[in-house]
């Protein structure tokens, strides 16, 4: 057996990361068994947020803290910048080294360690932390914290594949409902007014219609991996779907925006760009359904290539519009926020089948665009939803295809045509 505080022990800690766990407060277990096992004087991990430190610990002497090195802000900035490690001297230590941690869909982190005065960092150690840091990111101890690991490519693809089978089944089903829809018009004159059986027939054209809304979303998610990057206005597509969903608003549900007319226009087509918007708004004004607050703001921004990598879909460095969307809701459960996504069809509400979301998340892949869903920042409650798109005045190469497999071409897509 390996010696504590041997790079032997260090490597044969690695697989205790990838031990299956759906304890939110794991990781800390495995950073106190990381410390003992390598014989770290003082170890730790900290996950940034939008407002700063989200997440930190730092284990020293058995002992956990939420304290993070003073290094942290300019390990990130040099890290972001393209180094792979950074060191810093630490009195009584051989002083402390920093590696990157970037969880699918999160800002960069840090995962560091601090070795006893006398051990000085080798090339082989300094691999060995990018390698932990590495196997840290995408641990179940990680996803427990934070959410899922999300491959972006895994996930298009098997959007793709259902989205072939939506098209096929939406086309059948809209044959069938057709003609339930349609007999039942013609059956509701020959009964008398007010009878059972004249009940009876209403509540078929009822459901029919209810069926024909489910096609719909079908046909949405069959079209949405269509690529049209011509110019859109984001002020535009929000006017009309909150126009559109007003009758779904409680009465005492307040919509704030800060959209301004002039914000320039994204690469992405009016139609397909008021589908996803919709979806994003449809479920903020669905998670306050006895009122709050509904906000929706946008503006400008550069991303870079690494904070491109904190977006779940497929944007690139480069001049973005940034969409946020929030509301005063419940806010999200953690089994919830485990499974969205990763679950593509995945969904709390009653009726709904999940698609809303993978729609929208193909269609801001098929333009470049992203997605964060977090809860919002405390003391606040609800959900919060940023959206990235990519500027027309900019627009980087569209996305080899289609997601389905088959390039796209033609007239622009309406929303209207999106929603069947």
């Amino acid at each position: 057996m390996s010696q504590p505080g041997t790079l032997a022990a260090a490597l044969a800690f690695v697989p205790n990361w990838w031990q299956e766990t759906a304890d939110p407060f794991a990781l800390d277990s495995r950073l106190t068994e990381w410390s003992h096992a390598c014989g770290w004087r003082a170890c730790g991990l900290v996950l940034p947020n939008e407002g700063g430190t989200g997440h930190a610990r730092t284990v020293h002497g058995g002992s956990i803290t939420e304290e993070p090195p003073v290094e942290v802000p300019d390990a990130l900035r040099r890290i972001r910048s393209g180094e792979s490690t950074v060191q810093y001297s630490s009195a009584g230590s051989a002083g402390r080294l920093f590696a990157g941690v970037q969880p699918s869909g999160r800002p960069l982190g840090l995962l560091w360690a601090e070795r006893p005065a006398g051990q000085p960092w080798g090339d082989a150690e300094r691999e060995y932390l990018v390698l932990s840091a590495k196997a840290v990111e995408r641990s179940p101890a990680m996803a427990a914290l934070v959410g899922p690991v999300i491959d972006p490519e895994r996930l298009s693809q098997r959007l793709a594949d259902a989205s072939v089978i939506a098209g096929r089944m939406a086309h059948d089903f809209d044959n069938i409902l057709t003609g339930i829809i349609g007999f039942s018009d013609l059956a509701q004159p020959m009964l008398q007014a007010g009878s059972q059986a004249a009940g009876f027939v209403a509540e078929i054209a009822k459901v029919g219609q209810r069926g024909i809304q489910f096609t719909q979303q079908l046909h949405q998610l069959s079209r949405s991996g269509q690529t049209k990057p011509s110019p859109g206005s984001v002020s535009s597509a929000v006017a009309k779907e909150e126009q559109r969903l007003k009758p779904q608003m409680s009465p005492s549900l307040r919509v704030e925006k800060d959209v301004p007319a002039s914000l320039a226009a994204v690469a992405v087509d009016g139609g397909p760009l008021q589908v996803a918007l919709g979806h994003l708004l449809e479920n903020a004004i669905g998670a306050c359904p006895h009122g709050g607050v509904v906000r929706i703001a946008a503006r400008p921004i550069e991303l870079t290539e690494a904070e491109a990598r904190t977006y779940v879909g497929k944007p690139g460095g480069g001049s973005h519009l940034l969409v946020t969307i929030s509301d005063t809701g419940s806010g999200m459960k953690p089994e919830v926020r485990r499974r969205l996504l990763v679950e593509p069809f995945f969904t709390t509400k009653v009726r709904h089948r999940g698609l809303g979301l993978a729609i929208a998340y193909r269609i801001l892949c098929a333009h470049r665009g992203g997605m964060q869903i977090d809860s919002v920042p405390p003391p606040g409650t609800g959900t919060q939803v940023r959206v990235v798109l990519p500027l027309a005045a900019a627009r980087p190469p569209a996305a080899a295809g289609a997601p389905n497999g088959h390039a796209v071409s033609g007239s622009t897509v309406s929303a209207t045509a999106l929603r069947g």
